[in-house]
């Protein structure tokens, strides 16, 4: 058999995807795994092929399944941490268990918690938990005893389309509760080394290594190079990581199999240069076979020192096959190779199949070996010199990217059309000059810093050099949005299944032609929406607000875009927005609207702003001092939206055939300079349906609303100001009378909305109240004008 290790790589692959879709969670039984071992050893002693293999692949998927249960199914103990995650500070003691990743500002650590003090008592408890510091660093690494006092937080999804699952994240890495630390001071050092290890040693030498490149170079190289040496991308700012994304080379900033192939090949051809000066040595043809594995060991300890990153551990692995296939004279195939690393590290690491770099470094690997020799085919009788060895590497770098392409586009929603040229250019200078300079440079900083420097300025300089090209391959236009769908990608990698095992040449170009125009006959479906629906989706965007309209023709409104009052660094637009809307196929937002310039509404708009195609954009009379709205406002004038102030006096704009009408004025506004009661505020109608949009609109503006009482009547009314208690106006509820109140909310938000009170009048005026901090994104549709409304909470309940 040709390729042995796939189908047991595939049976592994299974159990695993079995575990992580289906909510089963029950332990194997031991006769179970005895009858498996049985039927093997049993097949084996009768030679019996087919039930050998049988039996090796039933215990391939058992072990994969049962694998992630400990992770994603964690069993209860009397104090686990999760119900102390009620609220309360605690103080806990714990040791550091991984080393500590540095920030912009901040960093995060994890600590094997052991005790915590409760309620004036001493209790033991156990399991993992990750701290997040606002700024600053302890003095602290991977064994150190530490204690910090904080509030314990179980990972709460947001309910939304497209997000993020944060909580299966932090459990395939054991990690089960969260905590924050304003400053690293707050986290106390109470004995160093506690739990002495290699780890910690390897860490000790990473902090010191990285401490010299700081001395040595200035920001951004020095971030740069410590990613690329220690795989410290804490350091890195998120400008550059940012164009090195839209430019299609952010892999190698993080250390991967790459760097580690080219560091091995480094070391190859030194020592056999080396060796080539002792004629002795060269009679004997096992120095060339010996060489592939001496240098494992210096590779190994690359790995160690770099934080073991799953495509690093990849490389590690094949570099490993191949050196002792050498040794043995085996011949090695490249996908055998493959397919072993792949099978010891999910073997090992069951949770790295779902670990993007590990997915990414596999798919770029396959490609290479796969359609490299393809693409270089027409160039087969070009002398093997530097244009043939240039041309290899561009063809390799297609082979890659193409390999990638549309998994980067499905996970990211963005492939870049520079991709290709990037890696020509930006390979030689981080791959073969930054890296191996900065390579040559480790042992010296140790040894005697000194003589690090002309290497790491070296290095520094090529980074310098990769900055500058990176900058302005940048200003190239991405490819135009696209987001292949789960059967899209699966067709993709069918296709590269038949390139790859498919010998047959005319079975192989014939099936992977069907794949692929199936795939793209998927892409040019158009997208199967009901006729005449208005939706209302009512994002769960934590203490904020941003509500999704669409209309019956179509067209789209996104009003506000969520945010934060105290964290700037955390990007709503960016993490929670843009997802969700590209989960759902939006693509164009027709009009984009700013109820009023609070943070909580306005900063996500900015990133939404920057990749969405705008029609226009919709503001109320009030006008923002934040720099973030200046800034919104002279984006949106660079890409050429018009700009429209709506007050009460303008026409109402008929969408789809919904009523859009502005109620805000001067006059309600007047004599107040809140900017909240300057909200926009919008009625819907669709013939008996309406729906009220208040913004962050106070009392004041209520009572005035009432002047003209049925503009307020609704069926849905989007609550004012989260529902706090200063909004609560009853006689405004009982006269918009809605038949359903939204509330956008955060989850335990620091302000305690919704009001107790405010809650108890609406319910009194008749509305069933609905809130994002417990219902997750709400989805109202209205089918037709004079049809009901339909209301559900399609993206996650979570009581």
């Amino acid at each position: 058999m040709e390729r042995p290790l796939l189908l047991p790589l595939c049976a592994l692959i299974l159990g695993l995807c079995t575990a992580w879709f289906l909510p089963f969670s029950h332990p194997p039984t031991v006769s179970l795994v005895c009858l498996l071992f049985a039927v093997a050893a049993l097949s084996l002693f009768r030679q019996s092929t087919i039930l050998f293999a049988s039996a090796v692949m039933a215990l391939l998927f058992a072990w994969g399944f049962w694998s992630l249960q400990p992770l994603l199914h964690p069993k209860s103990a009397d104090w686990q941490l999760s119900r102390l995650a009620d609220g309360s500070e605690l103080t806990m003691e714990g040791v550091v268990a991984r080393r500590p990743e540095n920030r912009d500002q901040g960093g995060r650590l994890t600590v094997q918690l052991d005790r915590v003090f409760r309620s004036g008592r001493l209790v033991p408890v156990g399991g993992r938990v990750l701290v997040t510091i606002g700024s600053g660093m302890p003095a602290c690494t991977t064994g150190d005893r530490v204690r910090f006092m904080a509030r314990l937080k179980e990972p709460r999804p947001y309910g939304l389309p497209g997000e993020f699952d944060y909580r299966r994240f932090l459990a395939l890495r054991g990690i089960e509760v969260t905590a924050f630390a304003a400053e690293g001071k707050d986290i106390v050092l109470l004995e160093a080394a506690a739990l002495p290890s290699l780890e910690r040693r390897i860490d000790l030498l990473a902090d010191r290594i990285g401490t010299g490149i700081d001395g040595a170079l200035p920001q951004p190289e020095a971030g740069i190079l410590r990613a690329l040496l220690i795989g410290d991308m804490g350091k890195v700012p998120q400008g550059i990581k940012d164009a090195y994304s839209r430019t299609g080379v952010n892999h190698i900033l993080s250390i991967s199999g790459f760097h580690v192939g080219i560091v091995a090949l480094m070391l190859f051809h030194l020592l056999f240069a080396a060796c080539r000066l002792v004629p002795f040595l060269l009679l004997h043809g096992w120095v060339r076979r010996g060489l592939g594995v001496t240098v494992l060991p210096v590779i190994l300890f690359y790995l160690l020192l770099s934080g073991s990153a799953p495509a690093t551990v990849r490389s590690v692995v094949m570099l490993a096959a191949y050196g002792l296939a050498l040794l043995m004279e085996r011949e090695t195939d490249p996908i055998n190779a493959l397919l072993l690393a792949a099978l010891v590290i999910l073997g090992l690491e069951p949770a790295a199949l779902f670990d993007l770099s590990f997915q990414f470094s596999f798919l770029a690997l396959w490609g290479i070996i796969v359609l490299t020799p393809l693409f270089m085919r027409p160039w087969s009788s070009l002398a093997k010199g530097i244009i043939y060895r240039l041309l290899q590497l561009l063809m390799a770098s297609a082979a890659a990217t193409l390999a990638t392409l549309l998994p980067v586009a499905y996970y990211f929603h963005q492939a870049s059309a520079t991709g290709l040229l990037s890696n020509f250019f930006i390979v030689p200078l981080m791959g073969y000059g930054a890296v191996l300079a900065g390579f040559v440079a480790l042992p010296l900083l140790v040894a005697y810093p000194p003589l690090a420097v002309p290497f790491l300025h070296l290095a520094g300089f090529m980074i310098h050099l990769s900055n500058w090209f990176i900058g302005y391959l940048d200003r190239l236009p991405l490819l135009p949005r696209f987001a292949p769908d789960r059967w899209q990608l699966g067709l993709f990698f069918l296709a590269m299944v038949a390139v790859t095992f498919i010998k047959r040449p005319g079975w192989r170009i014939g099936t992977t032609g069907v794949l692929l125009a199936a795939m793209f006959a998927f892409a040019l479906l158009p997208g199967i929406r009901p006729a005449g629906v208005f939706s209302m989706m009512f994002l769960s965007v934590g203490q904020g607000e941003s509500t999704l309209l669409t209309f019956p023709d179509g067209k789209t409104m996104l009003i506000d875009g969520g945010g934060s009052f105290r964290n700037d660094s955390y990007d709503v637009g960016e993490r929670l927005v843009a997802p969700a809307l590209w989960e759902l196929g939006v693509r164009n937002i027709d009009y984009l609207v700013l109820s009023h310039p609070h943070p909580d509404h306005l900063n996500g708009l900015l990133f939404i702003a920057r990749h969405f195609h705008i029609g226009e954009f919709w503001e109320g009379e009030s006008v923002g001092a934040d720099e973030r709205y200046l800034a919104l406002k002279y984006l949106l004038g660079e890409r050429g939206v018009r700009c429209r102030v709506k007050r009460s006096t303008d026409p109402p704009l008929t969408v789809g055939g919904v009523r859009v009408a502005a109620l805000s004025s001067a006059a309600l506004t007047a004599g107040t300079s809140d900017l909240n009661d300057a909200s926009l505020i919008l009625r819907f109608t669709d013939g008996s349906f309406s729906l009220l949009m208040t913004g962050d609109a106070g009392q004041e503006v209520q009572r005035r609303l009432l002047a003209k009482p049925g503009q307020v009547r609704c069926s849905v009314l989007k609550v004012p100001h989260h529902g706090s208690r200063l909004t609560n106006d009853p006689d405004f509820f009982t006269a918009a009378a809605p038949r359903a109140a939204v509330v956008s909310v955060g989850y335990d938000n620091r302000f305690r909305f919704p009001a107790p009170e405010t809650v108890a009048n609406l319910q009194r005026s008749g509305a069933v109240v609905y809130r994002t901090d417990l219902h997750g994104t709400i989805m109202i549709e209205h089918r037709g004008p004079e049809a009901g409304f339909r209301i559900s909470m399609p993206y996650g309940h979570f009581n």
